[in-house]
C-alpha cells in the first residue's frame, strides 16, 4: 500500500493547537483561571487568542498538500467536494449552537460560531 507521506512538523502543530484549545475551553475552575488562558479584554492578546488563527493556518497549510493530488486544479468533482464539506462542517457548526444554546429559539441562535467560520474559511 502506497500511503503519502505526512509532514511531522504540522502533526506536532497541530496536536499542540488542540492541546491548547483543550486547556482553554476547560482550565478546570472558571473561578480561578490562569491570566494566559482567559481572552484579551480588547488590546492585546493572550496565548488563548492564538488558537483559532493558528488551527486556520494549519487547515490553509493541509490543504495545499490535499490539493496538489489534483495537480492544484480546480474540477467541476473538486469543487462539488469542496462545496459538499463547507456545507457539512457549516451545519455541524449550526447543530452545535442550538444544541449548545439548549433551545431552538431562533433569536438565540449564533450563525457565525467558531466551526462555521472555518467552514467558511
Amino acid at each position: 500500500m502506497n500511503r503519502p507521506k505526512r509532514l511531522l512538523a504540522l502533526d506536532v502543530f497541530r496536536g499542540l493547537t488542540i492541546a491548547l484549545m483543550i486547556i482553554v475551553t476547560n482550565p478546570g475552575s472558571w473561578d480561578y483561571v490562569y491570566a494566559p488562558l482567559r481572552h484579551a479584554k480588547w488590546d492585546g492578546w493572550t496565548p488563548t487568542d492564538l488558537v483559532f488563527p493558528f488551527f486556520m493556518f494549519i487547515m490553509g497549510s493541509a490543504m495545499w498538500y490535499s490539493f496538489k493530488k489534483t495537480n492544484h486544479t480546480l474540477s467541476k468533482l473538486v469543487a462539488i467536494k469542496i462545496l459538499r464539506r463547507t456545507l457539512v462542517i457549516f451545519l455541524i457548526g449550526l447543530a452545535i449552537n442550538i444544541y449548545a444554546s439548549f433551545s431552538f429559539d431562533i433569536s438565540h441562535l449564533r450563525i457565525m460560531g467558531v466551526m462555521n467560520r472555518i467552514a467558511l474559511g
